[in-house]
């Protein structure tokens, strides 16, 4: 048997709610759509702050970033190095509670 948990929200939160997701909805749109999702090698690594074309191949060949290659041309997803660089943040919360 199903259970089903029901949550009520005061008019005034629920609409709070509501535009705090619109907002951040927006933003992520926003920031997605701003920049070409498909870039070239320059600009990933740019993006990483690596200088090292080898540096870059291991992340391809390890698919730690995602990347498109028709012939000799290679394109990076922006997103999926942004993804990266956020997985591999560290805190200061975590420097400090080891």
């Amino acid at each position: 048997m199903l259970s089903m948990d029901i949550i009520v929200f005061e008019k005034e939160s629920f609409y709070k709610l509501i535009d705090e997701l619109s907002v951040r909805i927006y933003k992520n749109a926003e920031r997605y759509f701003k920049h070409e999702e498909w870039i070239n090698e320059q600009e990933a690594k740019r993006l990483l702050g690596i200088k090292s074309r080898g540096k870059l191949q291991q992340l391809r060949d390890d698919l730690q970033i995602e990347f498109s290659q028709f012939g000799k041309i290679i394109r990076y997803s922006r997103s999926s190095i942004l993804r990266f660089l956020e997985m591999n943040r560290r805190t200061l919360n975590s420097m400090f509670h080891k």
